[in-house]
């Protein structure tokens, strides 16, 4: 799924309009105050130009970093290393401050003010623990001085643990997929308005929700007329056991009973719990198509 470039290669800091990186996360969700989702999609699709080239603050964590890097491997025997991944398919990169392959660690190092948002850091780091495929990563926290002094002091560095979160993992996936359909038609459209952005494809699925919606009503129905046909078929079997009748026939159907009987199944369960390493071996795994799942509200 994914390619680990060297981060030195251009591709890490170059075509950031072909991705969407860790610090563009928090924008696609809405954590960004600065910036919205519209105006990086502008950015990506190429109507407007980012004029951002750094600042004081950036100049200070560009500093600050490998210090902060080292210091925590020589303070814990860790072995974090920069690293770079590339998933093609869903078009997105993640440029990892440190990741420690022998304890499966990754580390996000921050710089900041006297209140750090942990929500857009923790945000990241949920896209960065997906795409390395490990379960804890480590937030260094470094207080920034007031005269910006880039000379390393531990006094002001903490170090927040951070769990892998599948659920908000998935929720950040679906939120990059849904960013990019919208590119597209930004693409096609570039006068859009930001409203016409955020409804991209909303008329369409309306449509088919409509049409949906009309079928699981119908559905309903069906259900509950299966309900009672097989009520029906229960009873109609008990009367003809009860005056021996084996076969029945009408205009239109024909209708035998079926002798009670048994039928051999092989009790998984069970397998599992005791030979699980034999029931490990014959278990299959099968890819599943994505769906919707549809749920009538209460009351209608």
């Amino acid at each position: 799924m994914s390619i680990l470039p060297n981060k030195d290669d251009p591709n890490v800091t170059e075509k950031r309009n072909l991705y969407c990186g860790g610090s563009d996360v928090p924008t696609i969700l809405g954590l960004n105050k600065y910036k919205t989702q519209f105006e990086l999609a502008q950015e990506k699709v190429g109507i407007v130009k980012s004029e951002f080239k750094g600042n004081e603050y950036t100049h200070f964590g560009n500093v600050l970093e490998p210090q902060i890097r080292d210091y925590i491997n020589l303070m814990n025997e860790t072995h974090f290393v920069e690293k770079t991944l590339i998933d093609n398919e869903r078009n997105i990169r993640s440029n990892v401050d440190g990741y420690d392959s022998q304890h499966g660690l990754l580390l996000e190092i921050k710089t900041h003010g006297k209140n750090p948002t942990l929500k857009v850091y923790e945000a990241q780091m949920q896209l960065y623990m997906w795409h390395l495929n490990i379960s804890e990563g480590w937030l260094a926290l470094y207080e920034r001085p007031d005269d910006f002094d880039t000379e390393f002091d531990s006094e002001r560095l903490k170090i927040k643990v951070v769990e892998r979160d599948d659920e908000y993992i998935q929720k950040i996936l679906d939120a990059i997929e849904t960013f990019w359909i919208r590119c597209e038609y930004l693409k096609e459209n570039p006068k859009m308005t930001e409203r016409e952005f955020y409804n991209a494809g909303q008329n369409e699925v309306a449509v088919l929700a409509d049409k949906v919606q009309k079928m699981e009503m119908q559905l309903v129905q069906f259900k509950e007329l299966e309900k009672q046909y097989k009520e029906a078929k229960e009873k109609l079997h008990d009367a003809m056991e009860a005056y021996d009748i084996k076969k029945f026939e009408t205009d239109h159907v024909v209708i035998t009973r079926i002798l009670p009987g048994e039928r051999k199944s092989l009790d998984s369960k069970k397998l599992k719990e005791d030979h699980p390493e034999i029931a490990e071996q014959y278990q299959k795994i099968t890819k599943t198509k994505g769906s919707v799942r549809i749920k009538l509200k209460e009351g209608k």
